[in-house]
Parts: structure tokens; C-alpha cells; sequence
């Protein structure tokens, strides 16, 4: 029996499917080769992902490590009934010159200068300070003096051999860390810095490495028994720029004063404005005349360098509040 033709209809509908299902398989097959390609794109972004978490966690652990390798203690509270600043120069007419004098020796801003004028009854300290070649703070009047072996404007030393430095070749340096902890030891002294540096970006620095020394030791609140001096409106302003510190000192030996009432008073003025408690100058430029603006401007007025017992005596009454001395102690002004 002869097969019957195929109609156009259904081959028509054969070729229809035959073209769909190749149409199916291509897209099938592009869509899996583009599946592929994605998932190797997202696996390859999820690796770096990976690393990168990887690389914080790390970085973190070594800040981590860094902070307790150099034991950064968190910031100390100030301990109750220890006094500030003002209050304990207030009950003080002595200020040690370069933290005093020891075997007839001044200027050396050395522990045991600070040790023996402790031991005769001083409380209230001025000390110089300098910046070693590696940008550490250390107790020194400037780098002229033959005072250290080796050390002199020409080869200023690193922290670690200032300290290694004998003064005099016996005596014992101290860096700003060093003044720190002895005032924890002796919770009733004050420190009157005297940074010398003028120039603002200097005094910037000098600032900033005293602040960091303090914030390593968790001490910053021995900031309320330092007062800082400024020797002219620009340096109280790099100064202040820096940290506004609580008490401040305007020291006139660096800057020009013609000695007139008028003169002082602007003085006076710029420290009453700006929350300076005092002014301090050389004992010759002192005029009791100034005592009455002093007083009417509540700004104190300090004289310095004074190693005459007479000379000081006559000066507190005449209105100066306290005098720098090397020699001059308590019990000697009590005679």
C-alpha cells in the first residue's frame, strides 16, 4: 500500500519546532557560556574581597600590637585636692631659675638642681627647654655652653645621647618625659616653661611633641600645674593654635619695651583679653608705678633674674608677686 504524502501544513510545523529547538539550544548554550563567565567574575571579586578584609584585620592587629608594644597607658585622672598652677605660685615668692642650683653650679636644668632647691623649701620651677635632633623635648638653657661632651650648636644631640651625657660629667639631664614624671612624684610643685623658640612653626612643633609626650604617659592633666611662656602676641598665638593651655605667662626679655606706664598697660591689657595671668620682666624694668594697672587689669607681675636677698625683698614689696632666682631660698627671705 503507497504511503500518503505529508501534508505542506505539518511540514511546515516539523521545520517550526526544528528551528525553535535550535533556537533553544543556542540560547541555552550562550546563556551557560555567560553564567560561567559572571560566576568567575564574582568568584574572582569575592577572593578580593577576601584579601582585602584580610589586609584590614591584619593592619588592625598591628596597630593593635604597635599600642601595646609602646604601653600607652589611657589618660590619668587628675588626682582630688591637687592643686593648680596659679594657686601654688600664689603661695610662693620663689621660683627656681633652671629648676636651681646645685654646688654653687646655675643653669644646668638638671634632677638634682630640682633635688636640692626641692629639699630647701622651693615649689615653684622655671625650666629651659630644647629640641633634640630627633624632635624630643629635653631640659637644656641652649646648646652653647660646654656643658655636655661633644654637645654644641654644631652637633646637637638625639634624645639618646643627651641623655647619655652626664652635665658637667656628673650631673644628671632630664627630657620633658623625664619633668612629667617628677611631678607625679611631687604633686606640689609647678613647672614655668621656657621654650626660647620664637619663630611660630618651630614653637609649633616644640608644642606639639611636650603634648604627645604627655598623652604616651596618660598625664596630661600635669598640664594644670605647668604655666607656659609666651614672649610676644605671635608666639601666644602659635602657641595657643596648638593647645589652648590652662595658664599662661607673658615674658618680656624678647621682645622690644620701652619701659613707659602706657607701655605696660597695653601689656596689661593683652592679657587681660587673652586670660594671660601674668607678666614677667627683668628686675631693672620693673616701676611701682606699674602696680596699679597691674591690679586695676588683675594680671600679676614677676621679676627676674634676682639672687640679691635685699634686692628681691624690696621688689615683693613694691608690688612684684614672686622672683626667678639661682641662689635666693625660702628660709633666706624668712631672715
Amino acid at each position: 500500500m503507497a504511503n500518503k504524502p505529508v501534508s505542506r501544513s505539518v511540514l511546515f510545523y516539523k521545520r517550526m519546532i526544528a528551528a525553535i529547538l535550535a533556537l533553544l539550544i543556542l540560547t541555552l548554550t550562550g546563556l551557560s557560556i555567560f553564567l560561567g563567565v559572571t560566576l568567575h567574575r564574582v568568584n574572582g571579586e569575592l577572593d578580593e574581597a577576601r584579601d582585602l578584609l584580610l589586609t584590614a584585620q591584619l593592619k588592625e592587629a598591628e596597630a593593635e600590637a604597635e599600642r601595646l608594644k609602646n604601653l600607652i597607658p589611657p589618660e590619668q585622672m587628675k588626682p582630688m585636692g591637687e592643686a593648680v598652677a596659679p594657686d601654688i605660685l600664689a603661695n610662693n615668692t620663689i621660683i627656681a631659675h633652671a629648676l636651681g642650683t646645685v654646688d654653687g653650679e646655675e643653669g644646668l636644668n638638671c634632677l638634682e638642681g630640682f633635688e636640692a632647691s626641692y629639699a630647701a623649701g622651693i615649689r615653684v620651677f622655671e625650666t629651659d627647654l630644647r629640641m633634640t635632633a630627633d624632635g624630643y623635648v629635653v631640659l637644656r638653657h641652649d646648646w652653647t655652653k660646654k656643658l655636655q661632651e661633644g654637645v654644641d650648636p654644631a652637633h646637637i644631640p638625639t634624645l639618646e645621647e643627651f641623655m647619655a651625657k652626664p652635665i658637667l660629667g656628673k650631673y644628671t639631664p632630664l627630657s620633658f618625659r623625664d619633668l612629667l614624671l617628677l611631678m607625679v612624684r611631687y604633686p606640689d610643685v609647678c613647672i614655668i616653661t621656657d621654650t626660647k623658640i620664637t619663630d611660630a612653626e618651630a614653637a609649633a612643633a616644640q608644642f606639639r611633641a611636650m603634648l604627645e609626650e604627655a598623652h604616651k604617659l596618660g598625664l596630661s592633666y600635669l598640664f594644670d600645674r605647668m604655666i607656659v611662656q609666651v614672649y610676644s602676641p605671635e608666639h601666644f598665638s602659635a602657641v595657643n593654635g596648638v593647645n589652648h593651655f590652662p595658664y599662661y605667662i607673658y615674658t618680656l626679655y624678647q621682645e622690644a619695651f620701652d619701659k613707659t606706664e602706657e607701655a605696660f598697660r597695653r601689656k596689661a591689657i593683652f592679657c587681660q583679653e587673652n586670660g594671660i595671668m601674668g607678666i614677667a620682666m627683668w628686675d631693672s624694668w620693673w616701676d611701682p608705678d606699674y602696680a596699679p594697672i597691674a591690679d586695676w587689669r588683675d594680671v600679676k607681675v614677676y621679676a627676674h633674674t634676682v639672687n640679691d636677698t635685699q634686692k628681691a625683698k624690696s621688689l615683693l614689696r613694691s608690688g612684684i608677686r614672686a622672683v626667678y632666682t639661682d641662689t635666693i631660698t625660702p628660709a633666706d627671705m624668712e631672715g
